[in-house]
């Protein structure tokens, strides 16, 4: 019998998930089959209604990812995670005895990249731009890492303000600060983190002026479209250690394979040198 997965979300006639999760099948022996579910390509698109279509068409599961996020996470009636409720966004969900199963991938799929990466290095403290879906779960993931106190920057001022809410009900100092204190900000933080659309093919720039990066003891940057981004590519240069998108793009694609098949398919250097070919 063959799993029906899919991706959901706008815009994504280019993605490479089809192309890991075909993949990690074969080295499992799993037989899969996998479609893009795309709003941009469906001009009668509704949320719900496409939901109740994957379900009745027998899908076992799906990704998800921009723009739906955050908008899944009221459907979901249980979290494979307990703790990964409050983010209040999932991108990987099962379809379980009538049910919408979620998990955040890009939580725990964060956390295997850094420690990948940076060993058991405490993150310090952070700034990090952009509080959405993908923003929040970074952030659960740096308290699950220890981090020691974020500042937060959204250009759409309450999702900053509710992040830090949240993340202050954990016990973490959070402080959602405006564009105009970037500067002041970046050279007293340890970590970078860019969970905004900057950097991305056809929405190039940088979260972060360069004039303030090179204090900092780590990035991270959510683009993985381009490979290397106008902000790592400045953050090499100035010899900055760097976890990118492709690192949360394939541990979170892995976690979430795991989670549809319940293999325990783990991501080892060739893995890595494999799907590094298929992006570019």
């Amino acid at each position: 019998m063959s799993l029906k997965l899919g991706l959901l979300g706008a815009g994504i006639q280019s993605s490479r998930m089809p192309t890991l999760q075909k993949y990690l099948a074969d080295l499992s022996g799993v037989s899969l089959t996998y479609e893009l579910l795309d709003s941009a390509s469906n001009a009668n698109f509704v949320l719900m209604q496409q939901l109740q279509d994957v379900i009745g068409q027998g899908f076992h599961g799906i990704n998800v990812t921009h723009p739906f996020k955050q908008r899944v996470h009221p459907v979901v009636s249980q979290s494979l995670v307990p703790d990964q409720s409050q983010i209040g966004s999932y991108n990987t969900l099962l379809f379980k005895n009538n049910e919408i199963v979620g998990a955040n991938t890009d939580h725990s799929g964060f956390i295997r990249g850094y420690k990948n990466r940076f060993s058991n290095s405490d993150p310090g403290t952070v700034l990090l731009c952009g509080a959405g879906g993908v923003g929040r779960a970074i952030a659960f993931s740096l308290v699950q890492l220890g981090v020691v106190k974020f500042y937060i920057f959204d250009i759409v001022a309450s999702q900053a303000d509710s992040l830090c809410k949240t993340l202050e009900t954990l016990g973490v100092s959070a402080i959602a600060i405006a564009e105009k204190d970037l500067l002041e900000v970046m050279v007293s933080v340890d970590g970078l983190s860019n969970c905004t659309a900057l950097g991305m093919h056809k929405q190039p720039g940088s979260a972060f002026p360069e004039q303030a990066i090179g204090n900092q003891s780590w990035v991270f940057d959510a683009v993985y479209t381009p490979l290397e981004t106008e902000f790592i590519l400045r953050c090499k240069k100035a010899g900055l250690p760097c976890l990118t998108g492709f690192d949360l793009w394939l541990f979170q694609g892995v976690d979430a394979f795991n989670i549809f098949t319940g293999a325990h398919i783990d991501v080892d250097q060739a893995l890595i040198q494999t799907a590094f070919g298929w992006l570019d």
